[in-house]
């Protein structure tokens, strides 16, 4: 642009006045330019200082600074940026020399009073993008942004572009490169001044301004930067030490996560609400996704309801956040998700009544036909109401497996019509009859668990295994034999601990009471039976003590039943004894011991 008025040694005085005066106002910042400068490239150098104590000490270290006036218009000067054109040679100059801070101050033309400086922090590594595919062109366009009015924000700007020029022009790596290499030590650094008593949080500071990431490799001194795309939104997420929240006067503890970003904060209450908050306030959106495990849902979507209802929660601590006017994701209606929750916690409560203590997947049977399934069997159970049920053969009762979603449960059918196919339908473990076993031909009385293999104990839901026992006990007023029973359903608890050693202690617990309960009360199982399964049960939660060996060895050596001498040295650990007696027993003797659990122990 031309103009007659000026010429262009008070233009560029003017620019460089404009810039030496805002430089002033800082407190870490020592300007040395130079009036009507004739140096080559470079108009002066700017110093940075620890702090306002300008002590050679204290310097941290010198930042090249280029410096240019230029007229315009009134609406030039009220851009966020502006494009400005720089000689390749000069670029590549500045490139050499770790790079130079290049200010452009717009003077309007109309009112040369009313300036504003744009800069563009020039690092050998950005002169490189800029100068890519151009190095035999004469000029180059750069871009320049509006200098900040905040003195602590041009100190941060100085601070960030003296450490990011350091590394010169080093390579740098990519994200994508990253992820296949081992041992690799990324670090960011934020270079941000702070006023003292600002109470802007560490999360705003980091959201707010451009971080420098750099990789460290064990055989390379030097740390590389990584290259981020322009497109990557840094974003911070916090799970722990978050204050309780209070929604609708209930307390909710380490019930959710923030995550921010600089346009954003997102809440995400338990596994199913998210609240998406922007910075200006305006517009707040809320979402739901239902969780597929029960007591989640009930949780989650009773903690939805109340967020919906009341329209405000509150940090532990401080005063209620009113939300103002929520857009949800889908439409929702209060008073019917009401009734939603309460039968979810119907769903609840029938499983607990039937002593099922797992969590319910009802995400997978969300159809429904399932449900409606499911509502039947929780308002017929236990003889409540008859159902009509097609089954095969012609017997009144039947226990009948059934599995419902995650769970598999044990059902007790009674017939009320045969010929009509109508039953009662009963929690197999709350039928209050009697039952008993045939045992060579003959009827006994005997605990329902007598019927359980050892599958059905870890398949199962529906056990009450506090109640293992003293179903056998309370049979045993009836029938003094059922301790051979009992011990029939030790021998398949253990079993069934084999096959799920891993998350399966509640079942060797309750085999422990029974085998606690045998060996001090029965007495018609034979002695030696007892012993060894009340030791091999122990066996399995820790090592036998002199005592116990020794009640072993009395075995091994006197008992007249050879089985329970293998038996006894397996525990031992005489292997080789326990082998030499094993090959004596005939071929049915040798593959009921197989089939019993203390043959893991030669496994």
């Amino acid at each position: 642009m031309k103009n007659n008025q000026y010429n262009d040694t008070q233009i560029e005085q003017w620019g460089v006045d404009t810039v030496a005066n805002r430089l002033s106002e800082t407190s870490t910042l020592r300007r040395f330019l130079k009036e009507n400068d004739k140096t080559p490239l470079w108009d002066g150098e700017v110093f940075i200082y620890k702090d306002s104590n300008w002590e050679n000490e204290n310097i941290i270290g010198k930042v090249s600074v280029q410096l240019k006036g230029k007229l315009a218009t009134g609406k030039e000067l009220a851009k966020d940026s502006i494009s400005y054109s720089v000689e390749i040679v000069a670029l590549t100059n500045y490139q050499k020399n770790f790079g130079t801070i290049y200010f452009v101050t717009l003077i309007n033309e109309h009112n040369t009073l009313q300036k504003t400086i744009y800069y563009e922090t020039l690092t050998p590594r950005k002169i490189s993008g800029y100068i890519k595919g151009k190095e035999h062109q004469k000029t180059c366009t750069i871009k320049l942004k509006k200098l900040p009015e905040d003195k602590f924000e041009i100190q941060s700007i100085f601070y960030k572009f003296y450490k990011e020029s350091s590394f010169g022009n080093v390579g740098s790596i990519s994200l994508d490169k990253l992820l296949s290499i081992k041992d690799v030590k990324i670090t960011g650094s934020i270079f941000k001044y702070i006023a003292e008593g600002d109470k802007t949080s560490i999360i705003d500071v980091l959201l707010s301004n451009d971080l420098l990431w750099t990789a460290e490799f064990p055989n390379h001194p030097t740390p590389i930067p990584i290259d981020l795309d322009v497109k990557t939104e840094l974003s911070i997420i916090q799970k722990e030490e978050l204050s309780p929240i209070i929604v609708n006067g209930e307390i909710y503890n380490n019930y959710y996560s923030i995550d921010w970003n600089k346009n954003r904060t997102i809440y995400k209450f338990g596994k199913s609400t998210t609240l998406e908050i922007p910075k200006d306030l305006k517009g707040v959106k809320i979402k739901y996704s239902s969780s597929d495990m029960l007591s989640e849902r009930i949780r989650d979507f009773k903690f939805f309801i109340n967020l919906i209802e009341t329209n405000e929660l509150q940090f532990k601590g401080k005063a209620p956040l009113i939300l103002g006017e929520i857009k949800s994701s889908k439409p929702f209606e209060l008073e019917e998700a009401k009734k939603e929750l309460d039968f979810y916690r119907s769903v609840d409560e029938f499983w607990k009544s039937i002593k099922v203590n797992d969590d319910f997947n009802i995400g997978k049977i969300d159809s429904n036909s399932s449900l409606i399934e499911l509502d039947i069997l929780m308002n017929s159970i236990n003889g409540n109401k008859t159902l009509y049920i097609t089954t095969l053969g012609e017997e009144r009762i039947y226990l009948f497996k059934k599995d419902i979603s995650n769970f598999k449960i044990l059902l007790f059918l009674e017939a009320v019509e045969q010929e009509k196919c109508t039953y009662k339908v009963y929690n197999y473990f709350d039928y209050k009859n009697n039952f008993y076993a045939i045992v060579e031909g003959t009827h006994i009385f005997t605990s329902r668990y007598t019927a359980l293999k050892s599958d059905d104990y870890i398949e199962l839901n529906n056990i009450d295994f506090s109640d293992i026992l003293l179903s056998f006990k309370d049979a045993l007023h009836l029938n003094k034999n059922v301790t051979v029973l009992a011990n029939y359903s030790l021998l398949e608890l253990l079993l069934a601990y084999d096959k799920h050693i891993d998350h399966s202690s509640l079942i060797l617990e309750t085999a422990q009471e029974i085998a606690d309960w045998l060996l001090e009360e029965d007495e018609v199982l034979p002695h030696e039976i007892r012993v060894i399964n009340y030791l091999q049960t122990i066996k399995r939660k820790r090592e036998l003590s002199v005592e116990e060996n020794k009640m072993l060895y009395v075995i091994s050596e006197k008992s007249e039943i050879l089985m329970h001498k293998v038996g006894a040295n397996l525990l031992l650990d005489n292997h080789n004894v326990a082998q030499i007696q094993f090959d004596q027993l005939d071929d049915e003797e040798k593959e009921l011991f197989m089939s019993f659990p203390i043959y893991r122990f030669w496994q």
